[in-house]
């Protein structure tokens, strides 16, 4: 619905307060939490070469049923404080309820 404007947001370093703002101005709705719900993405086959840990943060809006899941990454060997600390952003994905 909204993809070509989530492309130019991909592969850019914010903070998931700055992830909100972009998603409120793109879809014109306000979300329900400026931080979104964190969970942390488990491979099925891990690869520990790997320097980045992933996350799924979900935003829900007000004014819809509708939610964006954002995947984001972070170094794997650092403490992220996911209030004030960028994140990665692979990608987002809007799903309409």
């Amino acid at each position: 619905m909204h993809e070509e404007k989530f492309v130019l947001m991909e592969n850019q370093s914010m903070t998931l307060n700055e992830i909100a703002q972009e998603l409120e101005a793109i879809t014109g709705y306000t979300v329900k939490d400026s931080f979104g719900e964190v969970n942390r993405i488990v491979a099925q086959k891990p690869n520990f070469d790997d320097d980045f840990e992933s996350f799924l943060v979900t935003y829900e809006f007000n004014e819809s049923d509708d939610i964006v899941d954002a995947t984001v990454i972070t170094p794997r060997d650092g403490k992220i404080n996911f209030k004030s600390d960028s994140v990665k952003l692979r990608l987002l994905s809007y799903k309409s309820r």
